[in-house]
C-alpha cells in the first residue's frame, strides 16, 4: 500500500513496513460509560476518555487474522470491552458516576475514517466472554451519519433496571491494514424517561483509533518540516513478560533497490500511542517507511 502527498512539488511516500510485529493477546482495556449524575436529564459521559479516547492518543492494535482461524483477511481486537458503570448492589456497586436507574446505554457509530475501500465491522458474541466468530454487521469507510448502534448496557430495560453492562467477546475488525478513526457517542435508548422518552442526554461525541498492521498514519506539512504520523503498539502479551517492540522511522531521497535509509528521530518505545516526528525538508522528495526491532 502506498500513500502519496505533494504540495510545492515536494514528494512524501509513505511505505508499509518490511516486517509486521508479532501480535500477542493483550490486556483487556476498559471503556467505562456513567454520566455527570443519577438525576433525570443529566448527560452521559465518556468517564475514562483521558486515557483511552482520541484526544489522549490511545491506540487500539488490531491483529492479523490467520487462515486458520475465524477472522481471515480481517485485522481484528479482541480486548476492547466496554462497560457500564453499575447503579446497584447487585451488579458490585453503586459505583462513583453511574448513570441512573431506567438507562440502556448504547454506543452509536457515527462515522470511521480510513483507508478507502476497507470495511469497519462489529462482531456480536453469543455468550458473554466467548469470542465472537460471526460478523454482525460491517460499514465502509470513509463513513459517514451513522446509525448502527451497539449495546453496553445488560438489562432488560425497564424502569429501575441497573444501566450496568460488562461484556466480552466482541470483536472489532477491518479489512486493510492502516490507521483508522473511528466516531462514537454514547446514547439512552431507554423510554423510562419524561414523556417516554430517555433517562439521559446523550454523551459528547468522542473519538477512538484503530491501527492494524505496521504502517506510517500520516504525512502533513508543517512550519518546521514533514510531520510523520504513526501508531505505536507495545504488543506486551497478558504475562507481562518481554520488552515493548521498538519502532524506527527511516526515510530516504530515492525509492530503488539500492536506495540508503536513514533512520530519523530515534527509536519509539511502543507504548500504545500515537507518535509524530518532524523531519525538516530537503531536496525534491522524501521517502519514509517505518520498521520494527
Amino acid at each position: 500500500m502506498e500513500s502519496m502527498n505533494k504540495k510545492s512539488n515536494l514528494t512524501w511516500l509513505a511505505l508499509l513496513a518490511l516486517a509486521s510485529p508479532g501480535c500477542p493477546l493483550q490486556a483487556h482495556d476498559h471503556l467505562a460509560a456513567g454520566a455527570t449524575s443519577v438525576n433525570v436529564g443529566a448527560a452521559l459521559v465518556f468517564q475514562n476518555a483521558a486515557t483511552f479516547g482520541g484526544d489522549a492518543g490511545f491506540v487500539f492494535n488490531l491483529a492479523a487474522g490467520a487462515t486458520n482461524s475465524p477472522y481471515p483477511g480481517f485485522y481484528y481486537v479482541n480486548d476492547l470491552v466496554f462497560v457500564a458503570l453499575a447503579a446497584t448492589p447487585d451488579n458490585g456497586g453503586p459505583e462513583p458516576g453511574a448513570a441512573a436507574l431506567g438507562t440502556f446505554i448504547q454506543i452509536k457509530l457515527l462515522g470511521v475514517e480510513g483507508p478507502p475501500g476497507a470495511s469497519f465491522g462489529f462482531w456480536e458474541t453469543a455468550q458473554n466472554g466467548v469470542d465472537s466468530t460471526n460478523l454482525t454487521w460491517s460499514v465502509p469507510v470513509p463513513y459517514f451519519n451513522g446509525t448502527h448502534l451497539i449495546p453496553v448496557s445488560e438489562s432488560d430495560g425497564s424502569p429501575g433496571s441497573d444501566p450496568y453492562g460488562h461484556i466480552h467477546g466482541r470483536i472489532y475488525s477491518v479489512t486493510k491494514p492502516g490507521l483508522y478513526k473511528v466516531a462514537g457517542q454514547f446514547v439512552d435508548t431507554s423510554t423510562n424517561g419524561p414523556n417516554g422518552g430517555p433517562v439521559d442526554l446523550p454523551s459528547a461525541p468522542f473519538d477512538l483509533y484503530f491501527q492494524a498492521g505496521l504502517t506510517v498514519g500520516r504525512i502533513a506539512p508543517g512550519p518546521n518540516g514533514v510531520n510523520v504520523t504513526f501508531a505505536a503498539p507495545s504488543n506486551i502479551p497478558d504475562s507481562g513478560i518481554g520488552p515493548a517492540t521498538n519502532y524506527i522511522l527511516e526515510n530516504s531521497p530515492a525509492l530503488e533497490p539500492d536506495a540508503v535509509w536513514q533512520p530519523v528521530g530515534g527509536a519509539v518505545v511502543g507504548d500504545d500511542h500515537l507518535h509524530t516526528i518532524t523531519i525538516p525538508v530537503s531536496g525534491a522528495a522524501q521517502f519514509f517507511r517505518l520498521q520494527t526491532d
